[in-house]
Formats: C-alpha cells, sequence, structure tokens
C-alpha cells in the first residue's frame, strides 16, 4: 500500500516527460542575424545612401560658411594691422558672430543627423521584425532568435538571407 502512491508518482512523471519531449520534436527554430540584413540589405544600403547625400548638402554649406570665416579670420590676422580701428573692431565682431553661428549650425546638424539615424534604426528594425514574423508564419517555425541572443547555433538554421530577401521584396 505504501508503494502505490510512489508508483503513482513515477506513472506521471513518466507520461510528463514523454508529452514534452514529444512537444519538443515539432519545435522548429530559425535564427536571425539583424546586423547582417542592416549591413548588406539592399533597402538599407539604398536608404543610407539617399540618407547621405541629403546631409551631404548641409556638410557642404556648413563647410562653405566655416572657409568664410577662415578667410576673414587669415584677413585679420595678416591685414589687422593696416586696418582702422572701427574696421577692424567690425571684422573681428563679424568673426565672433559667425564662429557662434558656426558652433550651432554644427550642433543643429549633428543632432538633426542622431535624430534621423535613430529614426531610421528604428523604422529598419520594426520591418525586419515584420518580416521576420511572416516569414514564421510562412514556414511554421515555433520560434526565430536574433544571432547575437544565441549562445551557438547550427547554420542550417540561419534564416537571415531568407529574410532579408523578403524584407527588400517588400516597398
Amino acid at each position: 500500500m505504501k508503494r502505490l502512491p510512489f508508483l503513482f508518482a513515477c506513472i506521471v512523471a513518466f507520461l510528463s516527460a514523454n508529452i514534452f519531449y514529444a512537444s519538443a520534436a515539432d519545435l522548429k527554430i530559425g535564427i536571425l542575424d539583424t546586423q547582417k540584413v542592416m549591413d548588406q540589405s539592399e533597402k538599407t544600403t539604398k536608404y543610407r545612401a539617399e540618407f547621405a547625400k541629403e546631409f551631404e548638402a548641409k556638410r557642404q554649406a556648413f563647410s562653405e560658411r566655416q572657409n568664410a570665416a577662415k578667410a576673414l579670420e587669415d584677413e585679420l590676422k595678416s591685414k589687422g594691422s593696416s586696418m582702422t580701428n572701427e574696421v577692424y573692431a567690425e571684422k573681428a565682431e563679424k568673426l565672433r558672430k559667425e564662429a557662434r553661428d558656426l558652433k550651432r549650425m554644427q550642433e543643429e546638424i549633428e543632432a538633426e543627423l542622431q535624430a534621423k539615424e535613430a529614426e531610421m534604426t528604428r523604422k529598419f528594425l520594426r520591418q525586419i521584425r515584420d518580416a521576420a514574423v511572416e516569414y514564421r508564419e510562412k514556414e511554421k517555425l515555433s520560434l526565430i532568435l536574433e544571432k547575437n541572443t544565441a549562445v551557438a547555433s547550427d547554420d542550417a538554421i540561419d534564416v537571415t538571407d531568407q529574410i532579408m530577401k523578403l524584407y527588400d521584396s517588400k516597398p
């Protein structure tokens, strides 16, 4: 009689182990290297090129103003002694204002650049996640893990290229 509860517990444990083993056999996992998609995708490469072109114009304008300020500074150094005090003071004040404006312009350009990069990265990650969800549903995978979160994985379950193709095919 005393062995009956022990026997019952053993049977329950045996059945539970078999149920978990059977469901684990149906588990299909994929590994996604999000950084690879961000770096190598046609879509992200195109957006980054457009982004760089847009900011290159702003950097060019900044550089031109910086060169003009440098020319004014050089003029003050080389011809300052031959200028009247009023002209020298006027040009020196103009140089101070330009230096202040250049600093503000540089800070604004950097802040805008960082904000746009962060916005673009969030947009890319959201679209990559959506492509991964679509791929998981289509291929009936149980789980897709980010490559950097997996301690070790087999390259056979890497679905990065397939998800990148799906991601690039979306408008």
